[in-house]
């Protein structure tokens, strides 16, 4: 037993401090106040990395990755619905204490945002996911801050842009306080998309709830139907095949091509550049029909299961990936960096800073073209490191991020390629094990490299049915950072910068 008040000693990392502590599950250390406070007051000068955190009666969960993929994580009793926060040390926690209040009503005492993300003020009964169903006190009295009156009281204005104004394409309430034509302030409200979705997954069959999490969010289907499998495997203690887990790489980077593809259309179409966006609208279309035709569903849905995959059209067992669609990203990409103006036009807009990267935990598109290079499909085995190149942008603003994408899909027509050369015949996916969901019990995560970044289940099944189970969609702390880069931009620019996060806001409004 470890000494309680030397749970964090000076000469030891952090780190080495939770793996010392006695645990009694598999992921997770039960901390106390005391041991909770010590943690807080460690992570001002330790730099272990943040993930998620989530509640679960009360009990308060967090999740952090040791070496930047290996999951460890501690927990706290909330029985008096008050925690401390841990947003004051890590801000990527920011998100995931506002989600707690409003879902579980567990409140993060000296938080540095508790507003409202999910509640629309409609939840005047019970928090939808506490255990203890009591009257709500929320939203509280909203707080004045002197320096927007100040400003608007200098000739400043604030402009309110909501879901059913027809220049808003996501359905998101954005709030704007300008001066003249710059931004001084950008506010951000999700929740317009909450499907209760957590609620939906409690005590029912992990094999039953298979198509919910490939609908969960539709351009990012794989890597959810990807991350829950691996979860389960994690469980069963299962490793799939190679040829399984290539077959899932062949279906991730199609995905990954067609939402990129998305987004470069969106971003050229604010940009009025047709030429551009015509291409890239006309590539993705073509993409889709050929993933109908030999996987069964544009947007390839169901075909990840696990310990398998879906094979295929039985018929077509030799693909080979339409030239057209290569053809037509080519010309895009060759417009796109040609025309003249453009490139110094979107440099020096909207830029992330490498630092807020870090802060907030941002991957994916967003973190890499800012100078944080972390792509998890280096961590794992089926990938070859040869396939990855690493990324050259560090400046982190609309130009780069509109680069990378480019320069990713063309990564991923290369794998995809190698792929279908090497893909053996359907014998080969054929296995003697299997996994019988029924018998399995315990805690499992699993992660997969979407659309967004780094996507993470946690899972906990008793008997094969879920009792625990917590998403971390990296698109939300990608929508929070998106207040802050938007400031101090012009006002014209916030619709052409938000095009270039290219955030799904599904999957963060869970």
């Amino acid at each position: 037993m470890v000494d309680k008040k030397t749970f964090v000693q000076r000469s030891l990392k952090l780190i080495d401090c939770l793996k010392n502590h006695q645990t009694d599950s598999r992921f997770f250390i039960s901390l106390d106040e005391q041991e909770w406070t010590e943690m807080l007051a460690a992570l001002k000068t330790d730099r272990l990395m943040f993930l998620t955190m989530w509640c679960k009666g009360d009990t308060v969960f967090v999740l952090f990755l040791e070496n930047g993929y290996k999951p460890i994580g501690v927990r706290i009793s909330a029985s008096m619905n008050r925690y401390l926060a841990l947003s004051s040390v890590r801000p990527a926690a920011i998100i995931y204490e506002r989600m707690i209040w409003e879902l579980w009503g567990k409140e993060a005492m000296n938080a540095v945002d508790l507003r409202p993300w999910l509640d629309r003020g409609l939840w005047n009964n019970c928090w939808p996911l506490s255990e203890k169903p009591g009257p709500v006190l929320w939203p509280p009295e909203r707080q004045e801050n002197p320096s927007v009156s100040h400003l608007l009281n200098n000739g400043g204005e604030i402009t309110v842009i909501d879901p059913s104004n027809a220049t808003e394409k996501l359905p998101v309430l954005w709030r704007f306080l300008n001066m003249g034509e710059r931004i001084i302030r950008a506010e951000s409200v999700y929740g317009y998309t909450h499907r209760g979705i957590l609620s939906n997954l409690y005590n029912r069959n992990s094999l039953e709830i298979l198509p919910l999490i490939s609908r969960i969010n539709a351009l990012d289907s794989v890597a959810h139907q990807i991350a829950f499998s691996h979860a389960i495997e994690d469980i069963a203690n299962f490793v799939p095949s190679l040829p399984v887990l290539r077959k899932r790489i062949l279906y991730s980077e199609l995905s990954r091509i067609a939402a990129y593809l998305l987004y470069l259309t969106r971003l050229f179409r604010v940009l009025e550049v047709e030429l551009v966006a015509s291409r890239c609208d006309l590539a993705r279309e073509l993409l889709m029909r050929w993933n109908i035709h030999y996987f069964g569903h544009r947007w390839l849905m169901d075909c990840v299961f696990p310990g398998a995959v879906f094979l295929g059209q039985e018929n077509d067992k030799k693909r080979h990936f339409p030239k057209k669609i290569k053809y037509l990203i080519d010309q895009a990409f060759n417009l796109a960096i040609t025309l003249p103006g453009l490139g110094d036009y979107l440099q020096n807009m909207g830029i992330l800073s490498l630092k807020k990267a870090i802060d907030f935990n941002i991957g994916g598109i967003v973190g890499r073209a800012s100078g944080r290079d972390v792509d998890l499909r280096r961590y794992m085995s089926e990938y070859r490191l040869e396939w990855l190149p690493p990324p050259n942008f560090t400046k982190g603003d609309v130009d780069a991020r509109m680069q990378l994408w480019f320069v990713e899909i063309k990564t991923s027509l290369n794998i995809i390629d190698i792929l279908l050369r090497e893909e053996n015949n359907e014998e080969a996916f054929k296995s003697s094990q299997e996994i019988i969901i029924e018998k399995l019990n315990g805690e499992g995560v699993g992660v997969c490299e979407g659309v967004q970044g780094d996507l993470w289940y946690y899972v906990r099944l008793e008997a094969g049915v879920i009792k625990d189970v917590f998403i971390r969609d990296p698109g939300a702390n990608q929508a929070y950072v998106l207040q802050d880069v938007l400031k101090n931009e012009h006002f014209d620019n916030h619709v052409l910068i938000k095009a270039s996060f290219g955030h799904l806001v599904t999957g963060v409004d869970l």
